[in-house]
């Protein structure tokens, strides 16, 4: 039962919204993003940092239909054996927070049409360009730990690189598998 002063029909404020998904998106960023950005800072040359993080960025210039062939399955099944699903539920606009949300607002859902779904697909494939661009990156910069002779660096930027970018990227295309399977179901537009 939501709380009182709550009228559970209404649909959520959409800066309570933002702040419930901040909190796993800066926990997961600091988590990952924290070991490239301590090693970067300390161990590699700027021109290097620049280059690579350059050329990382021409990921970005990947098209849908390329990102939709290296897409790892059209069903659901393989994802969730990899554990991407479980993933999904500490994400932000994850299982969690939906379901915190929904404590508050119980008819929230992202998604209610299918005006909806090629808005959040548009989405899926932005994000997934983003962790593309981040995996090269960390991939350089693992590389680059290699060649100096730091391993240590190296076996933590790959840890890290499957963690929160390759990861992510199959997180994408699940959600997109899951939209295709129950667009059918969505309500009108």
């Amino acid at each position: 039962m939501p709380p009182a002063g709550t009228n559970a029909a209404e649909p959520p404020p959409p800066a309570l919204l933002a702040l419930a998904n901040a909190v796993p998106n800066v926990f997961w960023s600091v988590l990952g993003l924290g070991p490239i950005g301590v090693y970067c800072y300390q161990w590699v040359t700027r021109p290097w940092l620049y280059g690579l993080l350059a050329a990382s960025l021409l990921a970005y210039a990947v098209p849908a239909a390329w990102l939709g062939r290296w897409q790892l399955s059209r069903t659901p099944g393989p994802y969730r054996r990899l554990g991407v699903a479980a993933a999904n539920r500490v994400m932000q606009h994850g299982d969690f927070v939906n379901r915190l949300t929904r404590r508050r607002y119980p008819r929230y859902r992202r998604v209610v049409a299918r005006g909806a779904v090629a808005g959040l697909v548009r989405t899926t494939y932005q994000q997934e360009r983003f962790h593309l661009a981040l995996f090269l990156f960390f991939l350089a910069i693992g590389a680059y730990a290699a060649v100096h002779g730091q391993v240590g660096w190296a076996g933590l930027l790959a840890l890290t690189n499957v963690g929160y970018n390759l990861y992510q990227m199959r997180l994408q295309q699940y959600i997109r598998v899951r939209l295709a399977a129950g667009a059918p179901r969505l309500g009108p537009q």
